[in-house]
């Protein structure tokens, strides 16, 4: 057993009766994404007063973990709670290590179990730490609506930072019953990313929601991302078949939605699969995703790769620098410039990510920019 296991105290029929217990929380964690590699993770805690259990919720520092003595309202341990490094504390989809208190439905997680994959943002502001949205999560439904809100530089972003969690996108565009025309919308779409599953939803209508479902089958986890107003909460609730998540209007001022979600929850849907909803995200900042950025542009970035090798010099950056193929390209219309502008500032957020705690980098980072001006300077005085 991988459990928290010890010599019975009573003999005979309690004894049937324990390991009745330990197959029944056995499918209690398997229907929450339990796995092999999971309980051989937990292996090393086992036979301990150590509890595994999944964060199945987060909302202002307590969080919500489902363990064999059900739901748990836990804190973190000093050393996950200071730790220098966020990534290393528990966050909504962790498997997680806690110790339960006596006569209490509390308990303080002590470890973070390895994580399959992990969809991590910059925080919101000008700090510069990151911070997990989820963890351990198969499927990442990028949702957005096809409504005035709509925007393919924001489903970019979306798309780098989940190529570089390691789930599988899917993107999906809501509220189709309120758009009098999709057409443009779903070409925009599959132009940006052709090779990205595609889903078309309108919750009141039930259409799409069957093939929502279906990408979660086997207790495989999914996260919603998006921003407020994209009609999360109201996808969720149709899967659901409840009024589980609450719902807002969107603002008569620019179709911008209110923030209804306030925390993050995972649930289980009637289908078997697992959901994380989030709240709406104003903004949703670049990590060190270079793996990620370069997937998401995929035949865009080969193709600036390809021009750059025409570039007049061997550095160009692109910027200002005389004989750039790559400005070339989009001035002439080869190369669509906004994706090349939010190309560049995706990069660039990349850059500062990189550099930080790196004085190295820094140092070069500024003579690479002084050298920029210089040319800047000499190209206007040329003209």
């Amino acid at each position: 057993m991988y459990l928290r296991s010890g010599p019975s105290q009573i003999s005979g029929h309690a004894d049937k009766n324990h390991f009745a217990l330990k197959e029944n929380f056995l499918t209690l964690l398997t229907s929450y994404g339990w796995n092999e590699e999971t309980a051989s993770a937990f292996q090393e805690y086992a036979g301990s007063e150590m509890l595994v259990g999944r964060v199945v919720a987060q909302q202002r520092g307590l969080l919500g973990v489902i363990t064999e003595t059900g739901l748990l309202q836990a804190d973190s341990a000093g050393r996950l709670l200071h730790t220098s490094n966020p990534l290393d504390r528990p966050a909504i989809g962790d498997w997680v290590v806690c110790l339960p208190r006596l006569d209490e439905q509390r308990a303080t997680i002590h470890a973070v179990l390895p994580r399959a994959t992990c969809f991590v943002r910059k925080e919101v502001g000008k700090r510069t730490q990151l911070q997990v949205i989820a963890a351990n999560i198969d499927v990442a439904y990028l949702v957005m609506t096809m409504g005035s809100d709509f925007n393919l530089s924001r489903l970019e972003r979306y798309l780098a930072l989940t190529k570089e969690s390691r789930a599988k996108p899917v993107i999906v565009l809501t509220k189709a019953d309120l758009c009098d025309d999709i057409t443009p919308i779903v070409s925009a779409v599959r132009e940006c990313a052709p090779s990205i599953d595609l889903q078309i939803v309108s919750s009141p209508k039930g259409l799409g929601l069957q093939e929502i479902a279906s990408y979660l089958d086997g207790h495989r986890t999914g996260v919603m991302v998006g921003s407020s107003g994209a009609g999360k909460s109201t996808l969720l609730n149709a899967l659901l078949k409840t009024e589980h998540a609450a719902t807002g209007a969107v603002s008569a001022h620019g179709g911008q939605g209110r923030h209804t979600t306030t925390h993050r929850e995972l649930v289980c849907l009637p289908s078997g699969g697992l959901l994380i909803d989030t709240p709406g995200m104003r903004e949703l900042g670049m990590v060190n995703a270079s793996e990620g950025l370069a997937a998401a542009f995929g035949d865009f970035a080969l193709e600036v790769e390809a021009l750059a090798q025409n570039c007049r010099f061997r550095n160009c950056q692109h910027e200002s620098e005389p004989g750039c193929a790559v400005r070339a390209a989009c001035e002439n219309g080869r190369l669509d410039e906004r994706r090349w502008n939010n190309w560049v500032k995706m990069t660039r957020e990349i850059s500062l990510q990189q550099q930080k705690g790196d004085p190295a980098m820094q140092r070069e980072a500024r003579r690479e920019q002084l050298r920029l001006n210089r040319l800047s300077r000499k190209s206007k005085r040329n003209t």
